[in-house]
């Protein structure tokens, strides 16, 4: 396959389906909230045989809006005892805590003072701007932790050492997967459940000194209309549009 997809655990986030992709086009995993730990050993060998096994082009990180995972890290930790099953939920939200406290996206320090300021720390609505904010800032850092680990970081080694001692070829060249040893690509994407859109949100990184292609996004095709009509048809919690495709360019800062 081309593609490895880390995204979210969620029951409505169905990659497959949500980009009408034909089987054996994504490699996927999934975990609460799409984040990528290196101690992590689930994630961490999928990256390393999408990576280095499959020869995959591209790694997306996909998160989406209305994440319970991202909601649950905005308000206080649940008082104890916890049940062992809370007490592992909180442990794995931690890192995106650390987000919230510390990111400066205006949109997340309006909504931590108006938490300061006594507000409602129940579960934010899908469209408040600080958790949209909030799903994207995970969505990056997610980004920026496959690019700084191992499997990465030795593959990108391996590949510049290939292009170096072939330089006569053109470097900017894609090489089809399956093959000796190509560039591979880490996207941040996000998938907004109540419309059907995916937003690019243009935290591509590729090889250093590698010119960034345009985005994979069209291959793997736009949203399925039987797959919207279906979630419809079952009682989805948003409204979803039929006509609604998937796009890139729509990324917010």
């Amino acid at each position: 396959p081309p593609f490895m997809m880390l995204d979210c655990s969620d029951s409505r986030v169905s990659e497959q389906a949500i980009f009408n992709a034909k089987p054996g086009t994504i490699f996927t995993t999934g975990n609460i909230a799409n984040q990528f730990h290196e101690e992590d050993l689930t994630s961490n060998s999928v990256l390393a045989y999408a990576v280095d096994v499959l020869k995959v082009k591209h790694v997306v990180i996909m998160g989406h809006y209305g994440c319970g995972g991202v909601a649950a890290s905005m308000g206080p930790p649940p008082e104890p005892p916890l049940t062992p099953g809370d007490a592992a939920v909180q442990e794995w939200i931690t890192p995106i805590r650390k987000i919230f406290r510390a990111s400066t996206r205006p949109e997340i320090i309006a909504y931590r003072n108006k938490l300061a300021s006594g507000g409602n720390a129940g579960v934010p609505h899908h469209r408040d701007a600080g958790f949209r904010a909030l799903v994207e800032e995970n969505v990056k850092e997610t980004v920026k932790r496959v690019v700084t680990s191992a499997v990465i970081s030795r593959h990108y080694g391996m590949y510049l050492s290939q292009e170096n001692k072939a330089r006569n070829e053109d470097i900017t060249k894609c090489v089809e997967p399956g093959s000796a040893l190509g560039p591979v690509f880490i996207h941040g994407w996000v998938y907004d459940v109540e419309t059907g859109e995916v937003a690019d949100l243009n935290v591509s990184v590729g090889p250093p000194g590698l010119a960034l292609p345009k985005s994979p996004f069209p291959v793997v095709n736009t949203p399925s209309a039987q797959y919207m009509m279906d979630v419809r048809q079952k009682g989805a919690p948003f409204s979803l549009n039929d006509t609604g495709a998937a796009r890139t360019g729509r990324a917010r800062a």
